[in-house]
């Protein structure tokens, strides 16, 4: 019972994703929640963050719809993809929205399959396929074992449900093509699928063939009509294993991201990455674990999210030490760096993390944050509910997916972000003279107004000279502008303090009369 109970809120705490939606007659175009922007200073460190576009609420009046997955399609609208309480004849039915670039509902779709039989589902992830339809990654929860003599698999279920792996296509419209379940995976779930380059599907989760045994971390790769071409497993017999996402890499092979060495008693996971080739044989895999090592009810260390990076690296977004983590690895898999907690936020779970088109990395938790490329906090918006999902749209903005009243309670939010605004990239030289030189330079991407700078200089003998100007400079892109001080007397070694934006150079030097000579 008390495994029963951890794997459920293992569904909730680690995808932490119920995110409402709705039907076509109950859509709200806007949400009554707001966003909190810190204040970011857009000086030469700080970027400032994107402006709010649109955001939608899609939900039905059980509050216990949720969606699991966003992406922009080829039309520029957004598929989202998840469950709902509140249509359909089962307890959950999976659900499928298609809405314009505007997020306005275009149509949505249930899939109700008590033929399987199952009494619920739920779609985890969703892809465009080439041909415009889409692919689904789901989870349905068995009926008909529950009563039944076998031993129950001590694994992801609710209500005491035995659950499985079903994929499903669909054409352009979210009209079923076909639907498919495995024989080797009996008793699993399902996290992510996604479409390879031969036109057929790779998807991961966890389970097993049978009842007996703890779950592992499943591979599934099949032909383009979904039919079974290899299923290969990963993990022990005495811990449990999953995979959260699966993508293919550039040699052909795929990368997974999840959770080992968990037993829900004194182990409570690593965060897993496998390199596989294109057969599904594992080429390397590593495991990351956080510094304390502490033990306490919650999964310590686990992958959500995985990417292959332009530099042939990875970018996992997760959990380490209870902790929201991101982590970046080289080609081969060794750790490169690691922001934890994330972004200074104990409660901002990584759940997905996208390299940007920048270099830098985008990730959801409770809101967006950017980083750079070395994992450093650029901007972040927070938003005091988990969102799940998130992707760059074709214009340069960002669209995220999440829940309006935490998990498993609400209805889906969507927020479209524009393109990030300009951001100013100021560099400047202190010289000397006929007083004091300052030399500032715009290298950035928009106009820097305003700009506060500051020259101090003291020194001389006996230390009698202290001299402080200040003032503003606006400063065009690609312009360069020279803040000359008035000339001062004095003899003697000095020292100059300049201040530009919130940025600060001290540079020594002598004073002879009123030539300042400064060393650089």
């Amino acid at each position: 019972m008390m495994r029963d109970v951890a794997r459920k809120s293992l569904v909730v705490g680690m995808l932490v994703l119920c995110l409402g939606v709705c039907t076509t007659s109950c859509i709200s175009g806007g949400s009554n929640l707001h966003l909190t922007v810190p204040d970011v200073h857009p000086g030469m460190l700080g970027e400032i963050p994107p402006e709010e576009e649109w955001n939608k609420t899609f939900g039905g009046p059980n509050l216990d719809d949720a969606a699991y997955d966003v992406q922009q399609t080829n039309d520029g609208g957004y598929i989202i993809a998840g469950y709902a309480k509140s249509l359909g004849i089962a307890l959950w039915n999976p659900w499928l929205i298609k809405t314009d670039s505007q997020g306005t509902m275009e149509w949505n779709t249930t899939f109700d399959y008590y033929a399987l039989p199952s009494v619920s589902g739920r779609i985890w992830s969703v892809q465009q396929t080439a041909d415009d339809g889409y692919i689904l990654g789901c989870t349905f929860y068995n009926a008909t074992l529950q009563n039944s003599g076998e031993t129950r698999l001590g694994t992801r279920m609710t209500q005491g449900f035995l659950s499985s792996t079903v994929l499903i296509k669909t054409d352009s419209q979210g009209h079923e093509e076909w639907n498919r379940t495995y024989p080797g995976l009996n008793y699993s779930w399902c996290f992510c699928v996604r479409q390879t380059s031969d036109g057929g599907y790779i998807a991961t989760g966890g389970g097993n063939a049978s009842t007996e045994g703890s779950p592992d971390v499943f591979l599934l790769k099949t032909h383009p009509d979904g039919s079974l071409q290899w299923l290969k497993t990963y993990g022990t017999s005495d811990m449990d294993e999953e995979g959260h996402m699966v993508q293919q890499t550039t040699d052909g092979g795929y990368i997974i991201t999840g959770m080992s060495d968990c037993n829900y008693v004194m182990d409570w996971g690593t965060m897993w990455l496998i390199k596989t080739d294109a057969s599904g044989t594992v080429v390397w895999d590593k495991k990351f674990e956080g510094a304390t090592r502490q033990v306490r009810v919650g999964l310590e260390a686990y992958g959500n999210s995985v990417q292959q990076t332009a530099d042939s690296g990875f970018i996992i977004a997760g959990a380490m030490d209870y902790m929201g983590c991101l982590l970046k690895t080289d080609a081969n898999g060794n750790e490169t760096w690691r922001t934890t907690p994330f972004l200074n936020d104990a409660t901002f779970i990584g759940y997905s993390a996208k390299q940007t088109t920048d270099g830098g990395y985008i990730a959801t938790g409770n809101g967006l944050a950017k980083t750079d490329g070395f994992g450093n906090e650029v901007w972040n918006i927070t938003i005091p509910q988990p969102f799940t999902a998130a992707q760059q749209t074709s214009d340069g903005g960002y669209v995220i997916a999440g829940s309006s009243a935490g998990y498993y309670n609400g209805d889906v939010w969507v927020i479209k972000f524009a393109p990030e605004p300009g951001t100013p990239a100021l560099s400047f030289t202190v010289t000397g003279g006929l007083g004091v030189h300052v030399k500032i330079t715009n290298n950035g991407t928009t106009n820097a107004t305003n700009v506060a700078w500051q020259v101090h200089v003291e020194g001389g003998i006996l230390h009698r000279m202290n001299s402080t100007e200040n003032g503003t400079v606006d400063i065009a892109v690609g312009e360069t502008k020279t803040i000359k001080t008035r000339i001062f007397f004095g003899l003697g070694r000095i020292q100059v303090t300049a201040m530009v934006g919130d940025a600060t150079k001290t540079v020594e030097g002598t004073q002879l009369l009123i030539l300042s000579i400064l060393k650089q």
